[in-house]
């Protein structure tokens, strides 16, 4: 199983050669049932069309009804122990709430988490990659 952060989400459908040479590798070989976001991603996306860092050419209800129906993706919803993981977390971790759900989506599920994030990537808490 994978976990994309929600700009790896983005890239692999939308802008795929922003993607490293692995993380599409990765992504590409894993089968598309074992994809996952966390929920926390289709409000990080809306905000990022919201804020105009994403510029869509439809609305973003279309776009999320594509991605995740149409493409495959799974939603990983927020539950009460990613919830509590969140806020729990070993080590030392930033504070950016929803960073810090994806990682304790990661963790409870113990799944690899795909990101370009540097504070994940060198969190040694999550199995990460780029």
């Amino acid at each position: 199983m994978l976990l994309l952060d929600t700009h790896v989400w983005w890239w692999a459908i939308s802008e795929p050669e922003k993607l490293s040479s692995v993380a599409e590798e990765t992504i590409n070989q894993s089968p598309s049932d074992q994809r996952f976001i966390a929920s926390i991603s289709l409000w990080e996306f809306a905000m990022m069309v919201k804020k105009k860092r994403i510029i869509l050419n439809m609305s973003p209800k279309e776009w999320l009804t594509h991605a995740i129906d149409i493409v495959g993706i799974k939603v990983i919803p927020l539950s009460g122990d990613i919830a509590c993981e969140s806020c729990n977390l070993p080590g030392n971790f930033h504070k950016d709430p929803a960073d810090r759900i994806i990682v304790a989506t990661a963790r409870i599920h113990n799944v690899l988490l795909v990101t370009k994030d540097e504070k994940i990537l060198d969190y040694p808490n999550v199995i990460s990659l780029w």
